[in-house]
């Protein structure tokens, strides 16, 4: 998984870098290439959503399989996609609500670097947790991303980084898987951010050319 998370990340670029090279070519406005590059990072964490979901999926009908995998695939899947439904649906709601699941991730990353025995044996029992969960908020993270962008950006970044960051210091345990699906979330996190600031500096070239006009989001 961790070899084809590297690659998939390095596709992510090459993509992101090809979009944005297409649109500048033929689209000058800055507005257009923030959009367009806020529509491919979306594309690829939904891409590589797809992907891991089938994998821990395959995992959990191999072991512990039956009834009792489905159950565990249920248990992740259907969370993910409410979550992206009111994301969508619902971004006020959404943004402060995956802030908080995002902290109590990285609550649980530090509980780890505390007590990283408990949590390998709960893990080892239940399997790994930290990156289902890290998937779970990243997708509905991508989809408030098309509505908010910064807000998103920043939550991926915090999802990207967070949990690895602070598993590390207590053990290397589960990190490899934890950094396969995070890799992804944290370059789409990166590239909502810079969509983020060049969309800014559209409204302020834009205000600059046509003082007060755009100000609020309305002519004046």
């Amino acid at each position: 998984m961790f070899s084809v998370t590297i690659f998939l990340a390095a596709a992510a670029l090459v993509l992101a870098a090809g979009a944005m090279g297409i649109v500048s070519l033929r689209q000058p406005d800055r507005s257009a290439r923030a959009r367009a590059l806020v529509w491919t990072a979306a594309a690829i964490m939904a891409a590589f959503t797809v992907l891991a979901g089938l994998f821990i999926s395959g995992y959990a009908l191999a072991d512990p399989g039956g009834l009792e995998g489905v159950i565990l695939i249920v248990s992740w899947a259907v969370p993910m996609a409410a979550l992206a439904v009111l994301a969508w649906l619902r971004p006020p709601w959404a943004a402060p609500a995956l802030t908080m699941l995002t902290a109590l991730l990285i609550a649980a990353g530090i509980w780890f670097a505390v007590d990283s025995a408990s949590w390998r044996a709960f893990e080892n029992a239940n399997g790994p947790f930290r990156a289902v969960a890290v998937l779970v908020l990243a997708f509905p993270a991508a989809v408030l991303g098309l509505k908010r962008t910064p807000d998103a950006g920043w939550l991926l970044v915090a999802l990207g980084l967070g949990p690895v960051a602070f598993s590390a210091l207590g053990s290397l345990a589960g990190v490899v898987a934890l950094s396969a699906i995070s890799v992804v979330p944290l370059i789409t996190g990166l590239l909502y951010l810079v969509a983020a600031r060049v969309a800014t500096r559209s409204l302020l070239h834009a205000d600059v050319q046509a003082p007060g006009r755009f100000r609020d989001g309305a002519a004046e």
